[in-house]
């Protein structure tokens, strides 16, 4: 692999795209940004080689002809020499680009297909407006081109090739035209999860797609959100020129994008080691309870638990959008950290709330007392909840059935600052019998038939402080 930079010229000066082609021409003011984000790259790239090892986007500085570069960016020549004569792309003096190149054209036709104009980006290229110089250092090297269509490798798949498409469409990505070339990393991938699900239904192939097209578009869109948020917003506000925009967002915007992907990849492997682990203990228990080598735990039915912030809609209105977000984070995290210590688990956080599932009524009972407990400890306004035991589905990391419904309605009907529980999660509870109030058959909104209630009187439990 050869590694080059650009060189540099007087700012005065424009460069040819080639000794052959005098004609396309780089702006001069296009040349000194690239400049700048060169060199910026190399010492981050020797930072990276010191520390970290090589950088995911090392790959970018891979010399690449006119022809190579048009191939690469699935455009053609005439596009890319206008790319470069109105700065978005520059080449090295030979005339050479780099993989960089490739992301920066992909980027200018995703603002193309949004509506602006090359001529658009040409203004706001030259008024500096917006900076390409430095996108490489945000992406991940493209993976080569296979030399193949899409519609060739549906057909090598096989008899499965039918599920390529809706495989791409469940984790959230577009199927190419049948037309459209293919990448490496893109048909080894997608070839090999359909293969590895091929024993069994094609339905469960795409229930498998869409559980990491679902994980990883809420990561990159939480991280890139949270980059906006803590980082860029600041010193967009606080800075007004680009040049100074630049390049205080450059050093933290390239660490924390190569981070991305390797961060998830360690996170997603320690999680997988816990969750065979639950498997297969949970595996050798049931054996060894069957052939009466091992106690048979008492049978409980699940509970789950709904816990809401009161009067959430009032408070956006009168506090505004960001203390109620806030108040989301802040729910969220202390939802995970009682679940931590009570073996629950957070199924999904609703905005003004939490649905948790739990192994045990009890175990439930006692988790979100402490839950809205913290809350109001932490500043946050006061919570009510509902508690519910029965059967449910657990599918692909959510809960449905009956059980979900109704706990749903159970924490709708309680006050603020208040835990209400049905009749079937008293009867698994002996222990904390003394802390029910009964509050009869109550009806509520949604369900059709007066349900029994009892109102949770404050649990002793311990919230670790």
């Amino acid at each position: 692999m050869e590694v080059e930079t650009r060189g540099s010229l007087p700012v005065s000066e424009t460069v040819p795209l080639a000794e052959t082609d005098p004609v396309t021409e780089v702006p001069a003011y296009a040349r000194t940004g690239a400049e700048a984000a060169a060199k910026y790259a190399e010492n981050l790239r020797e930072e990276h080689i010191a520390g970290l090892g090589t950088p995911a986007n090392a790959g970018m500085y891979e010399r690449l002809e006119l022809e190579e570069l048009a191939s690469e960016a699935e455009t053609t020549v005439e596009r890319i020499e206008r790319l470069v004569k109105i700065g978005a792309i520059v080449p090295n003096e030979n005339g050479s680009f780099t993989r960089g190149d490739v992301i920066r054209a992909r980027v200018v036709g995703a603002f193309e297909a949004e509506g602006f104009s090359l001529d658009q980006m040409e203004v706001a290229i030259r008024e500096r407006a917006v900076a390409l110089d430095s996108l490489h250092l945000f992406y991940p090297d493209p993976s080569p081109r296979t030399g193949r269509t899409f519609g060739e490798f549906v057909s090598e798949v096989g008899e499965r090739g039918e599920l390529v498409s809706s495989v791409l469409s469940a984790m959230g990505l577009s199927a190419p035209s049948p037309d459209a070339p293919t990448r490496v990393m893109e048909e080894e991938l997608v070839r090999q999860l359909i293969d590895g699900w091929s024993g069994v239904d094609a339905e469960f192939t795409l229930r498998a797609a869409r559980i990491f097209g679902d994980a990883a578009r809420r990561a990159a869109e939480g991280w890139v959100a949270l980059f906006g948020e803590a980082i860029s917003e600041p010193i967009e506000a606080n800075f007004t020129t680009l040049d100074e925009v630049v390049t205080r967002l450059l050093k933290p915007a390239a660490s924390l994008s190569d981070l991305s992907p390797r961060l998830l990849a360690w996170l997603l492997q320690r999680h997988l080691e816990r969750g065979m682990n639950d498997l297969n203990i949970g595996r050798i228990e049931r054996r060894l309870q069957a052939r009466g080598l091992m106690p048979t735990p008492t049978e409980h039915p699940p509970a789950v638990a709904f816990v809401d912030v009161s009067g959430y809609t009032r408070l956006t209105v009168d506090r505004g959008d960001d203390f109620s977000a806030r108040t989301s984070v802040r729910l969220a995290e202390l939802a995970e950290m009682v679940m931590r210590r009570h073996d629950g688990r957070v199924v999904k956080l609703l905005g003004d709330g939490v649905l948790l599932v739990f192994d045990s009524p009890c175990v439930a009972l006692e988790a979100v007392a402490e839950l809205t407990r913290l809350m109001v400890r932490a500043g946050l306004p006061a919570a009510h909840a509902g508690i519910h035991a029965g059967p449910v589905v657990e599918r692909d990391g959510d809960i449905y059935g009956s059980t979900v419904n109704v706990a749903s309605r159970i924490a709708n009907h309680a006050p603020a600052g208040t835990i209400l529980v049905s009749d079937a999660v008293v009867a698994t509870c002996d222990q904390h019998r003394g802390r029910f109030e009964p509050l009869g058959a109550v009806t509520i909104k949604g369900l059709v038939d007066p349900m029994p209630l009892n109102r949770l009187r404050p649990l002793a439990v311990s919230d670790g402080s």
